[in-house]
């Protein structure tokens, strides 16, 4: 028997984007939670621990669930192509069993990181409707998990919203994310709004204030988001990244022959 709430399948939910969102899953849904360590504490959750990246650990974790959260990743814009490729082996495998037990809600964590150099050459707002540029081997392995969530939508008639995620779940220390940031509250309603879309899409998620250079339109004609968050306080007042992880906030970037958008 199904228990009294549906389950949802949150991957990488012991994360520190699953430590945000899972308090407020749960006034909805019985929680499992997929991850290669237990989350601590676990809590009232089903745990299963295992990696993604065995297709037989992905069917197991995806059998009897109603929806998927899926959030595990080796999520870092500093990381070699070799570190974040997996990722991609890891979203294949589950959709491939969701295919199989007919799971049909799915909600794939991308990243701004797959529209990064997009940002960071004025595109502004970046469209999630339009061709993507990433600005490292994270982005461009976001890039192509969200390809494989459009494809598994229209091979299996499944709604799979991926949502490109800002800084969220980490203090705010430095004003070069300003224009990314995603407070927990926005965070958490952009999340349940998109586990109850009826149409696939591609979504931005930041917080009010970033709209003017990510936009919002698909997301809040399509989920109905709404963001309620500006910047805190002081923010303005950071100091800018001493290191800049990626392409994106590498003041050193200009348009050139390749990348200049003029048409």
């Amino acid at each position: 028997m199904w228990p009294r709430s549906p389950v949802l399948l949150v991957t990488g939910g012991g994360g520190v984007l699953g430590s945000v969102l899972r308090p407020a899953l749960r006034g909805t849904y019985a929680l499992r939670v997929a991850d290669r360590t237990a989350p601590r504490p676990p809590g009232a959750d089903e745990i299963l621990v295992g990696d993604l990246a065995d297709p037989g650990f992905a069917a197991e974790a995806v059998d009897g669930v109603h929806a998927i959260l899926h959030l595990a990743a080796h999520a870092s814009p500093r990381a070699a192509w070799s570190e974040v490729a997996p990722n991609i082996a890891m979203t294949d495998n589950l959709l491939t069993a969701a295919a199989d037990r007919g799971v049909r809600q799915i909600v794939l964590a991308s990243s701004n990181h797959a529209a990064g150099l997009d940002f960071r050459l004025g595109a502004h707002p970046v469209d999630p409707g339009e061709a993507a540029t990433p600005c490292c081997p994270y982005g461009a392995a976001k890039l192509a998990e969200e390809a494989l969530g459009r494809q598994h939508a229209l091979r299996h008639g499944a709604v799979v919203v991926s949502l490109r995620f800002g800084l969220v779940g980490w203090p705010l220390l430095e004003r070069d994310y300003n224009a990314m940031w995603l407070s927990d509250h926005d965070a958490r309603a952009l999340v349940l709004a998109a586990l109850r879309a009826t149409r696939p899409g591609v979504h931005f998620g930041v917080s009010r204030h970033a709209e003017r250079f990510w936009s919002l339109a698909g997301a809040r004609a399509d989920l109905g988001f709404a963001p309620a968050d500006d910047l805190p306080p002081g923010a303005e007042d950071l100091p800018r990244a001493a290191d800049p992880p990626c392409l994106m906030f590498d003041p050193d970037v200009r348009p050139g022959p390749l990348t200049d958008r003029t048409p």
